[in-house]
């Protein structure tokens, strides 16, 4: 869900800068919209930043997302967006590299339209403001078979 979240993002930012938007202003309206989203009130800031720096890259994000469309075709699920997404991800490992970070996905975007997604006074590295909290497990019920 977040790598989703993450090229609706890339995309958004991207069209925003081509359209000529201030970058601060595009980022507040998407924070103040149906919109918005965790990815955005984090990872949004350190691509417009330009460091793009958080500990994920783009071979993890094709780990999960190729797990999640492998087990969904194990069930005999025809999906659309998960096999998009590996697409996505594939490409952007052959084109930068396997240890890519993932916000730099973004490049995608910016490359062919010789633009640079930046804004003005972001932080360079992933800022939460949520309060830390014990982690949870959970059990699954039912199906053993995973």
């Amino acid at each position: 869900l977040a790598t989703a979240n993450l090229i609706s993002l890339a995309e958004a930012l991207t069209t925003s800068k081509a359209m000529g938007l201030d970058m601060n202003v595009a980022y507040e309206a998407i924070k103040a919209s149906s919109g918005n989203s965790f990815v955005h009130e984090t990872e949004s800031q350190v691509i417009l930043n330009g460091s793009r720096e958080i500990n994920f890259t783009v071979d993890l994000v094709l780990k999960d997302v190729g797990l999640f469309d492998t087990l969904a075709k194990r069930e005999g699920m025809e999906l659309d967006l998960a096999p998009l997404l590996v697409d996505i991800f594939q490409q952007a490992q052959e084109d930068y590299g396997p240890r890519e970070k993932s916000p730099n996905i973004i490049r995608r975007y910016e490359e062919p339209m010789g633009l640079q997604v930046l804004g003005k006074d972001f932080p360079a590295a992933m800022q939460d403001d949520e309060p830390e909290e014990a982690g949870y497990e959970v059990k699954v019920s039912g199906r053993q078979d995973y």
